[in-house]
């Protein structure tokens, strides 16, 4: 499951990843990557805080579908002190025989995880789409610079396949477009085989706005979208994350 995508993060069921799937064509030019997030406090047996945001862990298998439109994708930030290989094995066996790989949800206080401990998740789960987001912690820890940034993530080249700069981290916050330029410019410097995904309080309404700085030179960038496809009960609006994978579609023809 090569090549850029558009994404939509939050699906928490099957119906609702049906009726986005209605807005794409038979043969689209992108794949629609149907993100899950995947609870800490629910696989604890705990309330979750976003309980409209994440299922059941048990559910979240029914949730992907087999068309092959889709790439499906486990979005999971491992606890503090986790031992990550485990977490991220863990994290696709929930996802099921549909999970085509998982989203690295930074770590809250260490928002780099170590290298051998991505070994260890490829040794047990193959050749895995791995998305690793570099987010506020990430940039904030090499003090915003794009060129350490660059260097941080090329430590991970052959261990996952995607950076996601990401500095609104499902908030809604807009993309920074030009900043933005900056990351992908260096991060394909540094590291050229990984793809590169950006995010930011993207949706219909803005798409054309906030990606054409980008375009056409980062036309082949995959996006991903969260915070500003929810209803006022903080539920997935599928009317909105249609037209907004319709836009996309539109925009990246």
């Amino acid at each position: 499951m090569t090549g850029p995508y558009i994404g939509i993060t939050g699906f928490c069921s099957r119906s609702e990843v049906d009726s986005v799937l209605a807005a794409l064509l038979a043969e689209p030019n992108r794949r629609l990557m149907c993100g899950v997030l995947l609870s800490n406090a629910l696989l604890s047996g705990d309330a979750s805080d976003a309980p409209n945001r994440c299922p059941a862990p048990d559910a979240i298998a029914g949730i992907f579908s087999d068309d092959p439109r889709c790439l499906n994708l486990v979005h999971y930030r491992p606890q503090p002190g986790a031992d990550v290989a485990d977490a991220l094995t863990r994290a696709t066996e929930v996802g099921g025989p549909n999970c085509h790989g998982v989203q690295i949800n930074a770590t809250r206080g260490a928002p780099w995880p170590e290298p051998k401990a991505l070994v260890a998740y490829r040794e047990r789960c193959g050749p895995s789409r791995i998305v690793f987001q570099a987010g506020r912690e990430a940039m904030e820890s090499v003090n915003h610079r794009p060129d350490e940034l660059a260097r941080r993530c090329a430590a991970y080249s052959g261990l996952v396949t995607d950076v996601l700069v990401d500095a609104s981290e499902g908030l809604g916050l807009p993309l920074d477009a030009v900043r933005s330029a900056d990351y992908l410019e260096a991060i394909r410097s540094a590291a050229p085989e990984l793809g590169l995904v950006v995010a930011g309080g993207l949706h219909a309404g803005n798409l054309a706005e906030l990606l054409s700085p980008l375009l056409p030179q980062w036309s082949a960038v995959s996006i991903d979208a969260e915070g500003r496809l929810r209803d006022a009960d903080d539920r997935l609006d599928v009317g909105a994350a249609a037209e907004y994978l319709g836009a996309a579609s539109q925009l990246f023809g």
